[in-house]
């Protein structure tokens, strides 16, 4: 079975993303007041158990390109994802540090695995 990929707004403006330089998907921002993080309506990754490829996470590099609603300037980051894993169900929770720093957590099965900025 392959594993689930589903990645996650915790900003309130929506964002593109485009995974392993793939296809945009939209991504709706979080609601005030509960802030509950959005997930994309259709579209975002596939998963694949050997190597990244475009709009497909695997173990490996993944390389994230990521658009806040009304910028023209897009963050890049790149999600390293350890080989030893079992992976079955991936939350990536995308957020910003102000207009200049993106970070990101990623879970498995609800538990934190690995985060960077």
């Amino acid at each position: 079975m392959s594993a689930t990929v589903t990645i996650f707004n915790a900003n309130p403006l929506g964002v593109q993303i485009s995974v392993n330089n793939g296809p945009q998907f939209s991504v709706p921002g979080a609601n005030a007041p509960g802030w509950a993080p959005a997930s994309p309506a259709q579209g975002g990754p596939g998963w694949s158990n050997t190597s990244p490829a475009p709009n497909v996470m695997a173990p490996g590099e993944n390389y994230l390109t990521i658009t806040p609603a009304g910028m023209s300037r897009p963050f890049t980051t790149v999600i390293g994802l350890a080989r030893n894993t079992q992976w079955t169900s991936l939350q990536i929770y995308v957020f910003f540090n102000g207009y200049s720093d993106l970070s990101w957590i990623v879970l498995n099965n609800g538990q934190f695995v690995t985060g960077g900025a």
